[in-house]
């Protein structure tokens, strides 16, 4: 009879064990399936930000705007409320304010392209701070994925030189218009273009 007791609560509690396995299992297939619209959407946002020709960018906005529709009704019908995905209300707001009062980046580098792209940044966290519509989430998070990229780039590069021409390409070009260290030499006033005087020979 204890047996038969003990084996019954075994089988419920493995029950009960592979149920909440299932619904883990549900939540995260759905969570990824907003993740998945989530990407698309940043996607779209980054390509529109570059730039290009008449075609390309309204393939993106047609994406942007399929993708920002998406992502709410997404959210909505698996009730899903984490930090990383904002639900959009009606209102044109969020109902997580999680990132409502985000700090801005620090300029600390000397570097101009990289001051701008810290700027941008900093411009989307102020407008998603003042409304953290999905529209400002995902500019801000793409143009701040921008300035860690950058980031990553200059410190895996070594620095760039400054090229400052003293000649133009077509006074230092060799012949078969060859352009190599003694090109770039040449033009920066560095060599003489000796390759020059022994075509015109």
């Amino acid at each position: 009879m204890v047996k038969k007791g003990a084996d019954m609560k075994n089988i419920i509690s493995l029950s009960i064990a592979v149920l909440i396995a299932n619904i883990l299992m549900i939540n995260a297939a759905n969570a990824n399936e907003c993740w998945r619209i989530e990407r698309q959407l940043r996607q779209a946002e980054y390509k529109l930000q570059q730039g290009g020709n008449q075609s390309y960018m309204k393939m993106w906005q047609q994406s942007r705007d399929h993708n920002a529709k998406e992502l709410p009704k997404c959210l909505k019908r698996f009730g899903i409320s984490d930090p990383s995905i904002s639900v959009a209300n009606g209102s044109g707001a969020t109902n997580n304010q999680y990132y409502a009062n985000e700090a801005l980046v620090p300029i600390n580098t000397n570097n101009p392209q990289l001051q701008q792209v810290i700027k941008t940044c900093n411009y989307w966290i102020q407008q998603h701070n003042q409304n953290a519509s999905e529209n400002n989430r995902v500019m801000r998070n793409t143009a701040c994925e921008n300035v860690n990229r950058m980031r990553r780039e200059l410190s895996n590069n070594k620095p760039q030189e400054q090229f400052t021409p003293a000649r133009t390409l077509k006074e230092c070009a060799k012949p078969n218009n060859v352009f190599d260290n003694e090109v770039k030499e040449c033009m920066q006033g560095l060599r003489e273009p000796e390759w020059v005087a022994k075509k015109n020979i």
